[in-house]
């Protein structure tokens, strides 16, 4: 991939929350590590990030929306091919699939009686 196909995809990313929670967090981590004398471990940077408060820094999420089952055709036959298909698994003696008990038959289409 070139440079330009990269700041391209870039750009179509939705990384606003990420940067915003990193252009907050990065300063405060590299004051822990400047103010302790010695290394800093992982476990204390995750005890700092989990004891650190995102309250107005993160966007509010989307309001959850209700929509009422508006029946049609095309739903009632997947729903009820669905319940079918429970059904029929659900009253399943183990091995469901028995090779000794499947019997083959054929279906042939006979010519509309004469009259």
């Amino acid at each position: 991939p070139s440079a330009t196909w990269l700041a391209a995809v870039k750009n179509e990313l939705p990384l606003t929350t990420i940067l915003r929670l990193l252009q907050h967090l990065v300063p405060q981590i590299q004051e822990l590590v400047s103010r302790s004398e010695t290394s800093v471990d992982e476990q204390s940077i995750m005890n700092f990030i989990v004891n650190t408060t995102m309250v107005g820094l993160l966007p509010v999420p989307h309001p959850i929306v209700i929509r009422k089952y508006t029946p049609n055709h095309f739903t009632g036959l997947w729903f009820t091919a669905f319940l079918w298909g429970v059904v029929f698994l659900q009253n399943q003696v183990m091995p469901l699939y028995d090779g000794s008990t499947i019997k083959l038959f054929t279906v042939t289409i006979a010519p509309p009686p004469r009259v």
